[in-house]
């Protein structure tokens, strides 16, 4: 169950980084959904962080 907390982990990283660039980023463009994209990237990185900890204490 730790591999598949580190899995969840890292990508939660991931998504949290997606945030991060569509947030700096700023976009030339702007999106149909009114930014609704990088609030989501933002949740799922906390929900996938949050769902992992009951893994990690698991043996």
């Amino acid at each position: 169950m730790t591999g598949l907390a580190v899995a969840m982990d890292v990508v939660a990283v991931g998504f949290f980084a997606w945030f991060v660039a569509l947030v700096t980023r700023g976009r030339t463009v702007p999106a149909a959904d009114g930014g609704g994209q990088s609030v989501a990237m933002l949740l799922i990185a906390v929900s996938l962080g949050l769902l992992s900890v009951s893994l990690w204490s698991l043996p």
